[in-house]
């Protein structure tokens, strides 16, 4: 965001920079035509017919510069400046360089000594791009031409002749002729008396560049205003929305997360903000759920402990209160040695439970044919179950197939399931057992025809000290079984699953996978 924002400002910058310099040029460009002698004498029309006051002299001359029309014996016929009172003489016209520069004096001081003792004039004319050297002059301290090579030796020059070599009798005024025919044939000679400060602009340029630099300033004054509000705007937005945000998530507010767009660093960043208050709300959730179901834990093994209990406290504090007959005592020892049992069983119990939970429990698997181990089992259980008036019905391939497992665990597993049906069915039920093989699993199917299971526990079957209803239970069990089941399935990397009564014959139906490692 931040480079890109600089990429812009560099860019209007320079842009900036650009229109401004091409301004200045327009400006200058019109400072130097409207300052520009040529565009008097293009007005040639007006000069041509004498309409003088049409002329724009201070427009292209500039202000203080004025301009003279004479004939051709010098006599001033027209001046711009109603002030100006001249008179020219043919020497000092002739001294006055043209406008066009093709003849033009130049004047230099002859120093003896340290002390100036006369001066040098040459003329000079103008050519094809070439300047020639015409003639040469001499004068001494008095002005009198000492030498000549044009004949004209002897002559004293005046003040005024060496003033107009010189540029002209006004301080900071340059004096140029221009020499025309009128519409009537006469000859014309235009001088123009251009200032200084007008003719080189200094004061125009001085001005344009004093222009220039402060609209610059205050142009680059304005854009880094405008970016740093923005860059300050773009940037404070998402992080006020973050603040209040994680403000309301202090307090346990929930709230419906951020909505941004913009740069793309900050749509990351809210992204983020939101993926992790999302899991921080999905943690919290788990956090009370665990909390929740701790409790009910508690409460369901202070239960499943205290009726044993109670009933080996009140049988043998009656036994020893002499309050049972002697003839009975041995039917409450009996109760007292059966709830005992059942209390080490379901201490036995909640000790394998949480030490299947334990972070760093691990099975000791070994390789072996799972196919094998699998009809032992059964071929062991189906005497039991006989015995118990419950039928069997196994399906397994008759083939061997090598598999990494716990037997012990695994074992643990088939006697929950199957102890659940017995415990929960009438005699007469069918217990169902199979084995198959997929590409990538061995599915191990245990369920039975029974009553089934409600559809109220089916979906949180697997959780601990889900008991079904009474007609289901008989009052028995502790709920742990298909907890621990479930557990042991996953450490083996595989997965455990009641099957929905729709998809399978059986009213009830647990699916294992066990899956081949890659």
């Amino acid at each position: 965001m931040i480079t890109g924002n600089y990429i812009m400002f560099a860019v209007i910058v320079v842009i900036t920079a650009l229109l401004i310099f091409g301004f200045f040029n327009l400006y200058m460009d019109k400072i130097e035509s409207n300052y520009e002698i040529s565009r008097i004498i293009e007005q040639e029309s007006y000069l041509k017919s004498g309409n003088y006051e049409k002329l724009q002299v201070e427009r292209y001359l500039g202000k203080g510069s004025y301009i003279e029309v004479l004939d051709r014996i010098g006599k001033v016929l027209y001046c711009s400046d109603k002030a100006v009172n001249n008179s020219y003489t043919d020497e000092i016209i002739e001294y006055i360089p043209a406008v066009d520069g093709t003849t033009f004096y130049s004047l230099e001081k002859i120093y003896d000594n340290g002390a100036a003792s006369g001066y040098l004039m040459l003329r000079y004319s103008y050519d094809d791009e070439q300047y020639t050297l015409n003639s040469v002059a001499v004068l001494d301290a008095s002005r009198k031409i000492v030498f000549s090579d044009d004949r004209t030796e002897g002559k004293t020059m005046s003040e005024k002749e060496i003033d107009f070599l010189n540029g002209g009798f006004e301080e900071s005024t340059f004096v140029q002729k221009y020499e025309y025919t009128d519409n009537r044939g006469d000859e014309r000679v235009l001088l123009i008396h251009d200032t200084y400060e007008n003719a080189n602009e200094t004061g125009a340029y001085r001005k344009g560049i004093f222009s220039v630099l402060l609209l610059f300033i205050i142009t680059m004054g304005i854009i880094l205003i405008v970016f740093v509000l923005r860059v300050s705007f773009v940037v404070k937005k998402p992080l006020d929305m973050l603040e209040n945000a994680m403000a309301e998530f202090s307090v346990g507010s929930e709230g419906s997360g951020l909505s941004y767009s913009g740069p793309r660093e900050f749509v990351e960043i809210i992204d983020t903000f939101n993926n992790m208050s999302i899991r921080l709300k999905e943690s919290e959730k788990l956090r009370i759920k665990s909390e929740n179901e701790k409790q009910k834990m508690l409460a369901d093994i202070s239960h499943d402990l205290k009726t044993p209990i109670t009933v080996i406290q009140g049988y043998s504090k009656a036994i020893a209160d002499g309050v049972v007959p002697r003839e009975d005592e041995k039917k409450y020892l009996e109760a007292i040695r059966a709830k005992s049992e059942n209390l080490s069983e379901l201490i036995n119990i909640f000790y394998e439970y949480s030490k299947l939970e334990h972070p760093e429990f691990s099975l000791s698997k070994e390789n072996g044919d799972i196919c094998e181990y699998f009809r032992e089992y059964l071929a062991l259980k189906y005497e039991e179950l006989d015995l118990a008036g419950f039928l069997m019905e196994i399906d397994i391939p008759d083939e061997s197939l090598d598999y990494c497992f716990d037997r012990i665990q695994l074992k643990r597993v088939f006697e929950n399931i199957i102890s659940n049906s017995v415990k929960s069915n009438r005699k007469g039920t069918t217990i169902f057992a199979s084995l198959s093989i997929t590409d990538s699993a061995i599915i191990i199917r245990l369920g039975d025809d029974g009553i089934g299971i409600p559809d109220s526990l089916r979906s949180n079957i697997f959780e601990p000290f889900v008991v079904g209803n009474e007609s289901r239970t008989s009052g028995q069990g502790t709920g742990l079984g298909l907890s621990i089941a479930k557990l042991i399935v996953e450490a083996h990397g595989g997965k455990i699953c009641l099957l929905d009564s729709d998809k399978t014959c059986r009213r009830t139906m647990f699916e294992i996978s066990l899956f081949f490692r890659g």
